[in-house]
Parts: C-alpha cells; structure tokens; sequence
C-alpha cells in the first residue's frame, strides 16, 4: 500500500494552535532522520592503509623506484630495477670475450669459491678484490664500447640521411645541378597533341524550360521516346 496521500511529518504534528486549543505538552515522538546516527567511529582495518602498513612500508624505496622508473621514461630507455640491472650486467660478463682475452666468470657464479662460512687467508681475500676489481674492469670497458658503437652507428645514419637530403636539393633544382646533361624543357601533357581533345566544349547546351502541362512536358516526353515508341 501507498503512502504518497499521506502528509510528511512536519505537516503531521500541527501547530500549537491546532484544533482550536493550545497543546501544554509537548510531543515526545520525534522523526526517524532526526535521530541520531554514526555514533561509533570507523577505523581502518588491515590492508587500508592502516598506521602499521604505513610503518611496515619503506616508503623510501619506493619514492626512490619511482623517481628512477620516471627518469627512464623521461630519457626513452626502458624502466628498470636493481635486479634487471644486475643481471644485464651479468650477461655482458659472461658473453664471449675478444680474441686474445680470458673469459672472466663473475663471482655470484663461480663454482670454484670457497664456502662463505669457512675462514679464508689474507691471500683469498686480495685475489677476490683482484678478480672483483677485473670484473668491474671489464664491465666498464664492455659498456664503453657499447657506447661509442651506438654514437658511431648515430653518426653515420645522420651523415647519410645529410647526404640523401643534399642529393635530393641538388637534383630537384635544375639551376643548382652540378655536371651531368640538365634539360630545362618543360613537360608537356599526354594529351597536348591528341586530335580529339574536349570535342564537347563548344556544344550548346540544352536549356531547361517549364511547361504547366502534364502532358507536353519535356520529362513527358522523354518518358513517351524511351518506354512507349
């Protein structure tokens, strides 16, 4: 059952005055939305973004991930980590030497390195910095001829595309040709010598007229000439 005949609640209790006699008590019932509400505070639960996820968080890292993830986007190289860092360079180690040097093996992989655990001598310990200085070595050779063959390959696709460019300049110009037979003829058209060339220009053209006659109209009798005779 409806209740949209019904009047709200602020029409249903009246006035004071109502029915022709002052009301000395007041009413005691009250309205639904006049009750009070959301007594008790929400807190946030875990996995909201509570204090200790925000502690347990090293917010620092992550601003610091961020920060190099938008600087490489920023340069157009592709975003990395740490860890894919890592292992680029690894690969580069172990890719195969020049001829005439020694493949060097990079520590995290070598299999011939003591137990971390047992103790080692002074000795061990020059001959890891040793290798470890080595290995940096040829890191940073490897990543410097990356380098210069990638401003090389730069360098000479921009000398090539100059030159294209120059070549087509010179050949488009015929004033600016340097040797070689330049014909300064203008083209002429497929067409400037045929016989039969806009034979229909200087045919008249049919006028349109009006005729108030259903019967004698040109639409008539164009009509008469196609299906009729």
């Amino acid at each position: 059952m409806t209740t949209a005949h019904r009047p709200t609640w602020a029409p249903a209790i009246g006035g004071e005055e109502q029915g022709g006699m002052r009301i000395f008590k007041p009413s005691v019932q009250m309205s639904a939305k006049n009750l009070p509400g959301h007594t008790k505070l929400k807190f946030r639960q875990d996995g909201q973004n509570s204090v200790g996820d925000v502690f347990a968080k090293d917010l620092r890292a992550e601003l610091e991930d961020k920060e190099r993830k938008h600087f490489h986007q920023k340069s157009g190289a592709p975003s990395s980590t740490f860890e894919e860092e890592r292992k680029n360079d690894l690969k580069l180690l172990e890719a195969a030497p020049p001829e005439g040097q020694k493949q060097l093996v990079p520590k995290a992989i070598d299999a011939d390195d003591e137990d971390p655990d047992s103790s080692e001598s002074s000795d061990d310990d020059d001959d890891d910095d040793d290798e470890e200085a080595l290995l940096v070595a040829e890191l940073n050779r490897i990543k410097k001829e990356r380098a210069e063959e990638a401003a090389k390959k730069a360098h000479e696709e921009a000398v090539t595309a100059n030159r294209a460019k120059e070549e087509e300049l010179r050949s488009g110009n015929p004033l600016l040709a340097i040797g070689g037979d330049v014909s300064f003829t203008i083209k002429r058209r497929w067409d400037d010598d045929v016989v039969f060339k806009n034979q229909a220009r200087n045919e008249p053209k049919a006028q349109k007229r009006f005729v108030n006659d259903t019967i004698r109209n040109d639409f008539h009798r164009r009509f008469l000439q196609r299906y009729i005779r």
